[in-house]
């Protein structure tokens, strides 16, 4: 006899660790650039991460006239994320400042 089990809960991609860890662990209100699969979002203010749901909140296009707009984009969708130069590795901050 088999037995057939239904999961109902509808299944979502993981995360990759490395960048689960990275949005975990990013302060609020960090100016950020994030890259999609179809875009990228420059100067975008990082609003809040929900693990649970693989929910990123972000301020996008906030130097504009009218003001900026609130964002939530599924964090699967994100390909990179920039981080400011304070916040990234030194040996990656020391490189940077070579190129210039």
């Amino acid at each position: 006899m088999y037995h057939v089990f239904f999961n109902r809960r509808p299944t979502r991609p993981r995360l990759p660790r490395a960048l689960y860890e990275q949005l975990a662990a990013l302060p609020l209100n960090t100016e950020v650039n994030v890259h999609t699969t179809n875009e990228t979002h420059y100067n975008a203010l990082f609003l809040g991460f929900e693990p649970r749901t693989n929910s990123v909140s972000l301020l996008v296009d906030r130097f504009y006239k009218d003001g900026g707009r609130s964002l939530a984009i599924d964090a699967a969708a994100i390909t990179a994320i920039d981080l400011p130069v304070s916040m990234r590795p030194a040996s990656s901050a020391d490189s940077d400042d070579e190129e210039e």
